[in-house]
């Protein structure tokens, strides 16, 4: 009776097979990979904080607290300012050169009202009342098209920011087509009006200031505790 043994040669072409198809495989994989956005988790539905944790976290009058990061690694209590997640209307925001409210898919995946900022748009917040406690923000932004971004301004009463698009804090850069991006926070420096400590108002401006971006603006949260 007669047997089969493969040869080394035999061997060695089954090897190269094998092998290349393991490397086809691994840069069809690969390229899947690359071809496919880098999806942006998106934000729960924010829960108000406690009555308990609201008595404790209010210095200014009429405002409430969640946490509306905590998905995003920030456990911060914020306030959000009045108004900007466009659910009602502009609710004393005052929009110009084209800034207007549409309705499009918010950051949490329903659908709503967003700040649309075609070049040379801004909108300005109704007075927001804070205190040298009320160090930061974080905001939603998107990319349209173009790039550069969106500028935010505060425009504190009775000082000298309080013209036009106020004192540059924070710029909310995002590449397009990546979605809704959650900002760093950044800065709303309170001690404008000066260091003793109390109430202050503060108007926070949104503009975009490119000659060609269209970016789209959703939910100022402003953070009540220095952490």
């Amino acid at each position: 009776m007669s047997s089969f043994r493969p040869t080394a040669t035999q061997y060695g072409r089954r090897l190269c097979f094998l092998v290349a198809l393991c490397l086809g495989l691994l840069g069809f994989t690969s390229a899947s990979a690359a071809a496919a956005p880098n999806p942006q988790p998106k934000t729960p539905k924010v829960k108000p904080a406690s009555a308990k944790k609201n008595a404790q976290l209010a210095v200014c009058p009429g405002q409430t607290f969640s946490r509306p990061f905590e998905a995003f690694g920030d456990s911060n209590y914020y306030t959000l300012v009045d108004g900007s997640e466009f659910e009602e209307g502009l609710e004393g925001w005052e929009l110009a050169n084209g800034a207007e409210v549409v309705e499009e898919e918010l950051p949490d995946g329903s659908t709503g009202g967003v700040l649309d900022l075609p070049s040379g748009a801004y909108a300005v917040s109704p007075p927001v009342c804070v205190t040298l406690q009320y160090p930061t923000a974080r905001s939603w932004s998107r990319t349209i098209e173009g790039g550069g971004g969106i500028s935010v301004g505060v425009r504190y009463a009775g000082s000298k920011s309080d013209s036009g698009n106020g004192k540059k804090v924070g710029q909310l850069d995002a590449k397009t087509n990546e979605g809704w991006l959650l900002s760093h926070p950044f800065n709303v420096q309170p001690q404008i009006t000066g260091s003793e400590e109390g109430v202050r108002e503060v108007r926070f401006t949104i503009a975009n200031s490119t000659k060609d971006g269209l970016f789209q603006f959703s939910g100022l949260y402003v953070d009540p505790r220095m952490r």
